[in-house]
């Protein structure tokens, strides 16, 4: 498991958790600091989840079925 894989889930609870918020709650955010604080945590997190796949594709090795990077198997 890599970086992206724990920001996404992550970011996939607190949307849960905010929609679930927003459902059961006419008046949520109750207030424009909550409201803020709600709107500044999501787009932390959007960030780190888009950060942290571009990282993950730029230093990710393309491996084939047998685990073996693709120039390891143009030797073979």
């Amino acid at each position: 498991m890599n970086s992206f894989h724990v920001v996404g889930i992550v970011l996939a609870l607190w949307a849960v958790l905010i929609a679930g918020l927003g459902i059961a709650r006419d008046s949520f955010p109750a207030t424009a600091a909550a409201e803020r604080l709600v709107a500044v945590v999501t787009a932390v997190l959007v960030a780190g989840a888009i950060g942290t796949a571009i990282y993950t594709a730029a230093h990710h090795e393309d491996e084939g079925e047998d685990g073996i990077g693709d120039e390891a198997a143009l030797v073979r």
